[in-house]
């Protein structure tokens, strides 16, 4: 598969390959940021793309995860592939009970509010 195929940005292969790292050596965000004397939210953020570290921060996390800081950039369209993304059902089963909870009924609420509309629209 050539890489015009995969539309993955730099910072995308960054965090794939971090989120893939911190999780094979067993690290919760918490004790990445312990080891790199930055705070668990940082690291969270740079996870999801809200932040970029800085070149002597890549260091500090590649050291922290005891490998080479290029590494964290290496493009293996395989691994990446592996590395797919939780599904909904995943992410929900994850979150605190009463997060949950909230969160469907939210859901549910807005998608009532969707199917009210519809019917009144069409004369139901």
């Amino acid at each position: 598969m050539s890489l015009r195929h995969i539309k993955m940005t730099l910072q995308e292969i960054f965090i794939a390959n971090l989120k893939k790292t911190r999780k094979e050596r067993g690290f919760s965000q918490m004790t990445l940021s312990a080891k790199c004397d930055t705070t668990s939210n940082y690291i969270g953020q740079i996870e999801i793309g809200r932040r970029i570290p800085s070149f002597e921060k890549i260091e500090e996390i590649a050291a922290a995860l005891e490998i080479p800081s290029h590494k964290l950039f290496a493009y293996d369209a395989e691994e990446i592939k592996e590395a797919k993304k939780p599904s909904a059902r995943e992410y929900l089963q994850k979150m605190p009970a009463g997060v949950r909870k909230e969160i469907v009924s939210h859901f549910l609420a807005a998608m009532g509010k969707d199917i009210n509309a519809l019917l009144d629209s069409q004369n139901y």
